[in-house]
């Protein structure tokens, strides 16, 4: 099979359409969408999460779908020094969106302000086998050094629709491995809980611990690294709202306490967007270019659509 046909591929980083890639590499399913937005952060970025449903007032205007906490943020401090697209220099970048099984994944080597070098893949998905689910991965290898990595996998409440705040933080707390958030629009008073864990493989099983930040719980890590050594940070998040559950935080906190790690819920979206895609694919010959859009369309029809809720279009 054509993978050309089932991927819509980057491979140069422009910061001047750095919003208008961020909707191109949306993932979505059928509850909540995540635009694709960088996990480390980039100056002017939108990372948004919309759930279907989860609304509130917009001052004398209108009412508008609310951009949910972010659950992305995963910082990395390179020997010291902060991963960002903006500092040191890009050495390699590939950014590629799998139509097929619903994959966001970016590869990039960077080149610190140091002179450390070090390739970093990213990988994320929102399940389509348990829509509450949100998952991704970094690989780390270091090329030319070896020391400290800190990681930084945090949920973060100061989230806004272009200047406009519409959540209050009701409260936050952690349990054994993994951090949670309470809060409720201002208005629609829909209330959301969020939870998430990290988990790192390759290293010395290093101490995680949680830093207490207001509206933004974070869990920290830190661990040496060897040139050539790949080391995986797994991240995983659970998200309700009151819409489904009158305990949205109890929902998210026992959903990812039964959680299996990263890759067989990795295999249960992939197993799911294949028995889509089995009813649904649309195969067009003798033109690539048109087979890819219209794939591109097809998967983000599927992504937005609900399948279980015929309250929301």
């Amino acid at each position: 099979m054509d993978d050309t046909a089932w991927t819509i591929l980057e491979t140069e980083f422009d910061p001047g359409r750095l919003h208008h890639k961020e909707t191109v590499f949306t993932l979505g399913n059928g509850y909540l969408g995540t635009r694709g937005a960088f996990e480390e952060g980039y100056p002017g970025a939108w990372p948004a999460t919309f759930v279907h449903g989860l609304y509130d007032d917009v001052p004398i205007v209108y009412t508008e779908l609310v951009n949910a906490p972010n659950w992305l943020p995963l910082i990395l401090f390179i020997a010291g020094e902060r991963f960002r697209m903006d500092r040191g220099q890009i050495l390699r970048y590939e950014r590629r969106l799998d139509l097929r099984r619903g994959l966001l994944r970016r590869e990039v080597r960077w080149h610190s302000p140091a002179g450390h070098t070090v390739d970093l893949t990213f990988e994320r998905f929102v399940s389509l086998a348990d829509e509450h689910v949100l998952a991704l991965r970094c690989q780390i290898r270091p090329l030319d050094f070896e020391g400290p990595i800190e990681v930084q996998a945090g949920l973060d409440g100061y989230v806004h629709n272009q200047g406009v705040m519409h959540w209050e933080w009701l409260d936050q707390g952690e349990d054994v491995g993994g951090v949670w958030l309470h809060t409720r629009t201002r208005h629609s008073a829909i209330e959301l809980g969020m939870a998430g864990r990290m988990h790192v493989e390759g290293a010395e099983h290093p101490p995680v611990q949680v830093q207490r930040c207001h509206n933004r719980p974070t869990l920290t890590t830190t661990f040496q690294v060897q040139p050539g050594r790949t080391i995986t940070v797994e991240k995983l998040v659970t998200l309700f709202t009151s819409r489904e559950t009158e305990t949205p935080v109890q929902a998210a906190r026992e959903k990812l306490a039964e959680l299996p790690g990263y890759r067989p819920l990795r295999e249960a979206h992939e197993d799911a967007w294949a028995q889509v895609w089995q009813a649904s694919d649309v195969v067009i010959e003798g033109d690539p270019t048109a087979q890819r859009a219209v794939r591109y369309n097809l998967f983000q029809l599927l992504a937005a659509a609900s399948r279980h809720d015929d309250r929301v279009s």
